[in-house]
């Protein structure tokens, strides 16, 4: 089982752009929002790109602007790739 690897913002975008590279597709980016109490996770830091039919690049691009609507400082992103590469 793989670790969760909590990113900000920034480190997210890096990590999609890196990864998309590589050709990996991103099947999702899951946001949390940093509470008092820990990790907190909201529908709407969800994005699900799993059965959308996407091409890679297309998932890459509505991954990116998804974090771009929900960065901020108390929310970190988990991006989900497929567990295997394109190329």
């Amino acid at each position: 089982m793989m670790p969760i690897e909590m990113l900000n913002g920034a480190d997210a975008t890096a990590r999609i752009r890196s990864l998309a590279r590589d050709g990996w597709k991103v099947l999702g980016v899951d946001g949390f929002r940093l509470m008092p109490e820990g990790y907190v996770a909201s529908l709407d830091l969800i994005l699900d790109l799993s059965s959308s039919g996407l091409a890679a690049e297309a998932a890459e691009a509505e991954a990116l602007g998804f974090i771009s609507k929900h960065a901020a400082a108390d929310v970190m992103f988990e991006v989900v790739t497929d567990t295997h590469n394109g190329s």
